[in-house]
């Protein structure tokens, strides 16, 4: 996006649970629980816990680059 200064990664990531840090009853079992979960369904796309965002997101994978001998 010329102008925006978002990354292209950032535009597209994609939030599946936002997590409310005043919810004491979430534990971090449930977080890797429904991480493991998202990467069982979505093979193609890299699921991370975002701290900025307090969320479970997902981005497309990028190809593994060639090594280099």
């Amino acid at each position: 996006m010329p102008g925006t200064g978002a990354s292209p990664e950032r535009t597209e990531k994609t939030v599946h649970l936002r997590i409310d840090p005043n919810d004491e009853s979430t534990t971090l079992e449930d977080v890797l629980s429904r991480i493991s979960e998202l990467q069982r369904k979505h093979p193609d796309r890299e699921v991370f816990f975002d701290g900025d965002e307090y969320a479970i997101c997902s981005r497309p994978k990028r190809p593994k680059a060639a090594a280099v001998h």
